[in-house]
């Protein structure tokens, strides 16, 4: 039996994602956009959004 351990996230299959990485697994998804440095409290605020990772940077978050 073979396991899909794709990411159900919808970033995954985009040409141009509006995202560095998935708030889903922590992947990235459009390596044109620059990872950013972020600040807890912007990491406070994708925890609010329920993000597993944080979109700019990909850190796990939880």
């Amino acid at each position: 039996m073979i396991q899909n351990n794709r990411c159900p996230n919808f970033n995954h299959g985009r040409i141009n994602a509006p995202v560095h990485a998935c708030p889903m697994c922590g992947k990235v998804v459009n390596g044109d956009i620059s990872i950013k440095n972020c600040s807890e409290d912007e990491h406070a605020k994708r925890r609010k959004d329920r993000n597993k990772y944080c979109v700019d940077c990909g850190s796990q978050l939880i």
